[in-house]
């Protein structure tokens, strides 16, 4: 949870400001009612502007790290939420199981790899733990992440801040200022943000920084409250946002260390995501308990992706991808706040244009993950002379291959979420979504042998012609049948995604919820890449049971909320292996089910008046009840499994100081348990638990503040992923080393 919080009275879609006591009236936007989280059953971390600024939390993967039941992936392009990665579980589905939304509006999938989520200037973030697909619909199976930026007012105020920190090399400049442009009717706000950084990792074969961080953002608001229309706000925002970075592994095997961050990779790996985003939020007070709310926006984020598929210094291969969403959205709702009954009704349209796809590559395919190597051996060829003819190819086949996947996404939805008091201590919550979803897809594949095979008539062992004959024609007959041309077709999902749920205020300061409701991802299509076949696959969805406890103790200056759920997982999206051992012979299949439980409390307390603290643990179990995959020469499977990426405990904690002369010192702390990388080979938990410890130190005067910043203060460098690559050496990452700083911070 975040740090002091705010009252109620605050005009909807805008976070308040905080108070002096710590309590559990902070507004919570996520849900669209303007709840404060006592009357918020649903399980949401917040982090406010103050608790941004005291933890020098820079991006939301800072946020998501040190929120209890949530983890990150190693590279920081997805996260999990009570053990559900924010993609997929199983390696399959193509919508998202958790979104981000930013002043309302949902980022695409692209914008999560590094795109816009700098948290400067940001009043609010709000990670919600569990489904929001009542409210918020689509790729929210999971759960939301809601960042709410500074909105403009009508007094002058502005900041400014300049950090530095090694061994990263990091330079960050950022200032924002608003205030009045005519009188209390028209006000504005302009934040922006430059940020350069070498990284840490070096490539041995380029000579050059591998990993090196560029971004620049800037964002306008407009707020404009006319007197002429009494009751109406109207918010208008445009953000433009480009973000760059480099690898996101490098090598553990030798002759180099983890700890030396080294790539051998002959093409500099770069991936740029450039976003323009403009939302207009309007908001009407109609009267007699009823209020009127639109968000309109329209997006274009564009990412481009530069590798090398073979990570290592031989040269000829380079793989280039364009993924470029163009969204517009719009969402309607009526407030209703009546003796009787309080909520909201409303419509959403999305028109999510995902056309121009496109991934051109030159590259080598291993025979092995061809699966030949099995089919040799179905042949009758001994495991030594399968070794023998694949060596004659150098264990591997060089292709061109160029796929086009245009996709557009239609998105129609109705919804309500509503409460109604029974009696004084006693309301009734019920909530019910149409969602229909209409998907043109489409897939263009074209795929060339880029070199010569051998020569069964030139081969050193003669006796191997035979073979070797029959199989150049294998491959001839695999990379002509991967050619397709798959014409645009459309494809049509629906669901209803009811809510109901009970809060019985047990005392003044104690309330308890108990709340079931569905879940939902779409279905979707894709390409068997081997055999240049086109497939459907159906919707899934989950039954969620909560139960909620908010409370609050020593007048109001010890709060303590906590969650626990029950999950059950159907009609799981899963990717299966036509081929066992042919990994590009692959397709999606309805063929998963999945139990999850577990819980999520959070303490926060200000014991004193110059003291805050707070502490948070998360509890989550996952199982695979039925999910079955060809694996290898037999089927195996993965039922009984835990998901990957899925640590059973994560917790933090930590304490801020200041006094009146301005001396500020805060100290926190983030805990995850060891966790599976892989579905199906769990013998042992592959990423050990990790502990890291931060702190901001320094001085804050009426205009100007001066920290010292420093994370991982223990240096704690172990392994956050690794996996055996193509070419079977070991790669992967590690946590960063400690990076001390400095921050410069003004502000009027």
């Amino acid at each position: 949870m975040s740090s002091p919080l705010v009252a109620q009275g605050t005009p909807p879609g805008q976070a308040a400001q905080s108070t002096d006591d710590v309590s559990n009236d902070i507004l919570v936007l996520g849900e669209k009612a303007n709840r404060s989280l006592r009357d918020t059953p649903a399980s949401v971390a917040i982090t406010t502007a103050e608790t941004i600024a005291n933890q020098n939390l820079l991006d939301v993967y800072d946020v998501l790290q040190r929120t209890p039941n949530v983890s990150i992936a190693a590279n920081r392009t997805s996260f999990t939420i009570r053990g559900i990665d924010a993609f997929n579980v199983s390696g399959a589905g193509d919508g998202a199981l958790a979104s981000v939304y930013v002043d309302g509006a949902v980022l695409p999938r692209a914008a999560l790899n590094t795109g816009p989520l700098d948290l400067y200037d940001i009043a609010q973030v709000e990670v919600f733990r569990g489904p929001q697909s009542t409210v918020q619909g689509r790729n929210a199976l999971a759960g939301a992440v809601i960042v709410r930026t500074t909105d403009p007012g009508y007094d002058w105020s502005g900041k400014a801040r300049v950090m530095l920190t090694g061994p990263d090399g990091q330079r960050r400049a950022a200032a924002a200022i608003g205030g009045p442009l005519l009188g209390d009717q028209i006000a504005f706000r302009i934040a922006g943000e430059i940020a350069r950084s070498d990284g840490l990792v070096y490539n041995r074969t380029l000579h050059r920084d591998a990993d090196p961080r560029r971004s620049e953002t800037l964002r306008g608001k407009l707020l404009f409250t006319p007197d002429a229309v009494p009751g109406l706000r109207v918010i208008a925002t445009y953000v433009h946002d480009r973000h760059e970075r480099g690898v996101y592994a490098y090598e553990f095997d030798a002759p180099y260390s983890p700890t030396d961050r080294i790539v051998t990779e002959d093409v500099a790996t770069d991936t740029q995501i450039v976003s323009d985003i403009a939302t207009l939020e309007a908001h009407y007070t109609l009267g007699g308990g009823f209020d009127l709310s639109s968000v309109t926006n329209v997006s274009d984020v564009r990412a481009d992706y530069i590798a090398d598929p073979d990570r290592n210094a031989t040269p000829g291969q380079l793989s280039l991808t364009r993924d470029p969403a163009r969204t517009v959205q719009q969402e309607i709702r009526l407030g209703i706040d009546l003796p009787w009954v309080r909520g909201l009704i409303g419509a959403y349209y999305l028109r999510e244009d995902n056309r121009d796809y496109l991934f051109e590559a030159t590259q080598t395919l291993n025979l092995t993950r061809l699966g030949v190597d099995r089919q040799l051996l179905a042949l009758g060829l001994s495991q030594p002379m399968v070794d023998t003819v694949l060596g004659l190819y150098g264990g591997v086949v060089p292709i061109k291959n160029r796929l086009t996947q245009p996709r557009l996404t239609r998105n129609l939805a109705a919804f309500t979420d509503l409460t109604f008091p029974l009696t004084g201590r006693l309301s009734l919550r019920a909530g019910l979504r149409y969602d229909n979803e209409r998907q043109l897809r489409g897939a263009t594949q074209s795929v060339t042998l880029n070199g010569s095979l051998p020569d069964p008539a030139r081969l050193p062992v003669a006796a191997l012609a035979p073979i070797v004959t029959r199989l150049n024609a294998l491959l001839l007959a695999t990379a002509a049948g991967a050619n397709s041309v798959e014409p645009t077709r459309a494809i049509t999902y629906d669901a209803w995604l009811p809510k109901l749920g009970l809060t019985w205020d047990v005392a003044p300061n104690v309330g308890l919820s108990a709340t079931v409701q569905r879940g939902y991802r779409a279905g979707g299509a894709g390409i068997n890449q081997q055999r240049a076949q086109a497939f459907t696959y159906s919707p899934e969805y989950t039954w969620n049971y909560e139960l909620a406890l908010r409370s609050e103790w020593l007048d109001r200056k010890l709060i303590f909320n906590a969650n626990a759920y029950y999950i059950d997982w159907r009609d799981q999206q899963v990717g299966v292996q036509l081929t066992p051992g042919a990994v590009f012979d692959t397709q999606v299949v309805n063929a998963g089910k999945s139990r999850l439980y577990g819980f999520e409390a959070e303490l926060r307390g200000r014991p004193t008046p110059s003291l805050d603290v707070y502490a948070g643990v998360g509890h989550s179990r996952s199982k695979f009840l039925d999910f079955t995959l060809p694996f290898g020469t037999e089927a195996r499977s993965a039922g009984g499994n835990e998901f990957a990426n899925a640590p059973h405990w994560t917790a933090s904690a930590g304490t801020t100081w200041h006094d009146k002369a301005g001396l500020l010192a805060n100290v926190n702390a983030t805990y995850r348990d060891a966790f599976f990388q892989d579905t199906v080979r769990q013998s042992v938990r592959d990423v050990r638990p990790l502990t890291l410890v931060n702190a901001k130190l320094g001085w804050q005067g009426e205009h100007f503040g001066a920290f010292l910043i420093a994370s991982n203060i223990f240096d704690r460098q172990q392994p956050t992923s690794f996996f055996t690559d193509f070419d079977g050496r070991i790669r992967g990452t590690l946590s960063d080393p400690r990076i001390l700083g400095l921050s410069f911070e003004g502000r009027f």
